[in-house]
């Protein structure tokens, strides 16, 4: 992907996660949405399910809470608060260090062992998520 592309995508990710968690606070979406396809769908919980209400745990600063509803709650709450800015700087400033950043993620998780235990990790997030729903 360029650079236009890599920080255009990543932003509208960024405003979708903004939109949603507003949604939740301010509108109750909560209990209009569950917003987990797979989980209506299948009846067992994604790997996924529960970081919306992981991140509203971080914003109110329950972080056991957070870690309890989903730990991938941490790694969404951190790329949402701090990538935005990041972009923002690099495109006032003329600088590119998200891409850069983007570029070295990319590369590291070219790596086949890395590759490996991000899967493990996720697996076993997915089966502790089922574990704790069912």
């Amino acid at each position: 992907m360029t650079r236009k592309r890599v920080y255009f995508f990543v932003g509208v990710l960024c405003l979708v996660g903004y939109i949603r968690l507003i949604g939740h606070v301010s509108c109750g979406w909560s209990h209009v949405v569950t917003g987990c396809l797979f989980h209506r769908v299948t009846g067992v919980p994604c790997p996924s399910c529960g970081s919306t209400r992981s991140v509203l745990f971080l914003l109110k600063g329950d972080f056991l809470s957070a870690l309890h509803a989903n730990p991938l709650g941490y790694v969404v709450f951190l790329p949402m608060v701090v990538f935005p800015l990041w972009i923002l700087f690099d495109l006032i400033c003329g600088k590119d260090g998200f891409w850069r950043l983007y570029q070295s993620a990319e590369a590291v998780l070219r790596i086949k062992y890395v590759w490996m235990v991000v899967l493990v990790l996720i697996v076993t997030n997915w089966i502790w998520n089922i574990y704790k729903y069912t």
